[in-house]
């Protein structure tokens, strides 16, 4: 079991130059591919699976970001990558995925909006989305945000009750 880890180098194989003993990393790295978990004390990891982890987050913050990352990297940017002037609606914006997605999407351009409920609200505001109570009737969000018109794109992370949303958002 496992995908995501972070941790620190304890050593080095061969071959391997662009990391050093110490030097605090973080991947997607296990539980697939025929690889073992990552949910171990220790692992020995293929180092092109490894990144060094950014000073800025935690181990657990690190340990948090791959798959969400590549998932909505994949889902978003490989399928109907957002351009500025573009509106994006991230339907689960609070959600890990959801996360992710509005920050590509703003970091690419886009004026992003993001459904979540209100205990969600200064987690998508945040990370520079509009807030969109997941209650509120998509008729009437399309509406007031778009005039009408529709968002550009949409990314559902949500599924079930959030898929019927898309069917009010153009594409």
């Amino acid at each position: 079991l496992g995908i995501d880890l972070a941790g620190t180098v304890e050593a080095i194989g061969e071959g391997v130059a662009r990391f050093a003993i110490g030097d605090e990393v973080y991947g997607m790295a296990g539980g697939v591919g025929g690889h073992q978990g990552s949910l171990a004390e220790f692992a020995a990891v293929d180092a092109d699976l490894l990144a060094l982890k950014p000073a800025n987050l935690s181990m657990r913050q690190a340990a948090a970001v791959p798959l969400v990352f590549i998932t909505a990297w994949e889902g978003l940017v490989d399928r109907a990558p957002p351009r500025a002037g573009q509106t994006g609606l991230v339907l689960g914006g609070a959600g890990g995925v959801g996360q992710m997605a509005i920050q590509i999407a703003v970091a690419l351009g886009a004026t992003v909006f993001a459904t979540g409920s209100v205990s969600g609200r200064h987690v998508i505001e945040g990370l520079g989305a509009g807030f969109v109570d997941r209650d509120e009737p998509m008729v009437d969000v399309v509406a007031r945000l778009t005039a009408g018109r529709g968002f550009d794109l949409a990314y559902d992370t949500a599924g079930g009750r959030g898929a019927r949303y898309c069917e009010a958002v153009s594409y």
